[in-house]
């Protein structure tokens, strides 16, 4: 193909060194360019002159059938560099439900400010569904989380950068007993009956180990892993629940975070991406995120 291009250019030119001169090649190079075509296609292209050449018939012809080519190929050098610059292209992301709003919608917006030509698509899960698809390649980045207590298991082949870390709350129905109290300890918690997160997730692993270290089990009747059914169970009086400080607000009317004296654990928000990740997009997002999360 680079041939055709460098034909277009002499007979746009009219020699072999005024297409020399542009292409930034020898007069010879040229020339034994052209000759190799001639060879391959097995037709005369141009009428060698003293100081000029001049197209064949089938040369018009050639050029005339590959224009379209040709013109595509500049296209596409033009938006393979704009791939390589990070301002096109498609972007897959997956992100835990709590982080949706508060993290991912402003990191959008921030990012595509200047890359109005780049393609997001958005999945949702929990960590232990997304991370593995970012390691065989189905997504670009997931946002998920790692407790503290909890131990940690991804997969070998992505990287983990924090985008942020957060408290854990211990929240009550406003009109609870201990709602009223200066300091409540964990241990006065015994007996309660706790809204949490599924069983397979970290946040299951981190109450039973946090309850635990001040010796009782919770009594879990309720279960789900969005963070608005957990505080609507809350607020009805029926549960106490552990959330992150992502899903709380200190204005909410049935809902209030005891004021526990015990050292509670943390959760750290991560971004996951694969080691060897080669989508140019990623690290804008990454910066995107973390711009949103730390502003």
């Amino acid at each position: 193909m680079n041939s055709l291009m460098t034909m277009s250019i002499v007979m746009r030119t009219g020699s072999f060194a005024a297409a020399a001169r542009e292409l930034g090649y020898t007069p010879s190079a040229v020339s034994q360019q052209m000759a190799a075509l001639e060879r391959s296609v097995g037709i005369r292209l141009f009428d060698r002159e003293p100081r000029s050449v001049l197209p064949t018939e089938a040369a018009h012809y050639v050029r005339q059938r590959s224009e379209q080519v040709i013109d595509l190929l500049g296209q596409l050098e033009i938006d393979l560099a704009r791939l390589g610059a990070g301002e096109t292209g498609r972007l897959r992301v997956g992100t835990f439900d709590s982080a949706g709003g508060p993290i991912l919608g402003q990191a959008m917006a921030r990012f595509l400010i200047r890359r109005r030509e780049v393609e997001i698509t958005l999945d949702e899960g929990e960590p232990y569904e997304l991370f593995p698809r970012v390691a065989d390649g189905s997504l670009d980045l997931a946002l998920g989380f790692q407790y503290d207590l909890v131990p940690r298991e991804f997969p070998a082949n992505l990287r983990l950068t924090e985008v942020m870390t957060e408290d854990l709350r211990i929240v009550a129905p406003r009109k609870h007993r201990l709602s009223g109290k200066e300091t409540v300890r964990l241990e006065e918690l015994r007996g309660e009956t706790w809204v949490a997160h599924r069983e397979e997730t970290p946040s299951h692993h981190c109450l039973q180990a946090l309850c635990a270290g001040s010796g009782f089990r919770p009594e879990i009747a309720f279960r789900s892993n969005n963070v608005g059914t957990v505080k609507g169970i809350v607020a009805a009086g029926l549960a106490v629940a552990m959330i992150p400080d992502i899903g709380y607000r200190a204005d909410e009317e049935d809902v209030v975070a005891l004021p526990v004296a015990d050292r509670m654990p943390r959760r750290q928000i991560v971004a996951a991406t694969r080691i060897d990740d080669a989508n140019p997009l990623t690290a804008g997002f990454l910066d995107a995120m973390r711009r949103v999360a730390l502003p």
